[in-house]
């Protein structure tokens, strides 16, 4: 396998509804976290740019993300990314009804990466999406502070380094149950 293929293998894509805020959060702390690691990011529908929100968090940590523009999913995006991560089942569901039910090999919920669902109600496996937050700052960089943490186990894991990860394949029927129309 040459190099340039070795490393795709190990690029993660994260994805969300527009592309604005949670994707990009990934993206980029994954990017910062992880030695400046490819990753890439998309929505199901993107937005027009970067949510202000997730702007300001990402410069409290030191990121720059103001050039960022939002990216629609395609399965070219998918093809390219050695794992394909989600903040929630439903967009995990739209994913495979989209794009092919063979990504659900390298598709897998951010919330938690490591563990075969059960269930999927009461917002379960759901990354709640900060644009909607009018809360300080200082009170999202808390509650999303644990973003972080799930990046770089989500590096170690690609590397063969962390935990197994279990894919979208492993619980595929249960998926299906949920609307891909929710949010």
């Amino acid at each position: 396998m040459r190099m340039t293929e070795h490393l795709r293998h190990r690029r993660p894509l994260f994805v969300c509804h527009a592309n604005c805020c949670r994707s990009v959060l990934a993206r980029y702390l994954y990017r910062h976290l992880c030695n400046e690691a490819p990753a890439l990011s998309a929505g199901l529908e993107a937005g027009e740019r970067i949510n202000d929100r997730a702007e300001r968090m990402l410069r409290a940590w030191g990121i720059d993300a103001s050039a960022h523009v939002p990216l629609n999913l395609s399965r070219e995006l998918c093809a390219e990314a050695g794992a394909i991560f989600v903040m929630g089942p439903s967009y995990l569901h739209r994913v495979i009804w989209k794009y092919g039910e063979d990504l659900a090999d390298k598709a897998y919920l951010f919330a938690d990466p490591f563990t075969r669902p059960v269930s999927f109600g009461n917002g379960e496996y759901k990354v709640s999406d900060p644009s909607f937050d009018n809360r300080p700052t200082s009170e999202l960089l808390r509650e999303f502070g644990w973003m972080r943490e799930r990046v770089l186990q989500i590096r170690l894991a690609l590397l063969g380094d962390g935990r197994r990860l279990v894919p979208l394949s492993e619980y595929l029927e249960l998926c299906q149950t949920v609307d891909r129309g929710s949010h």
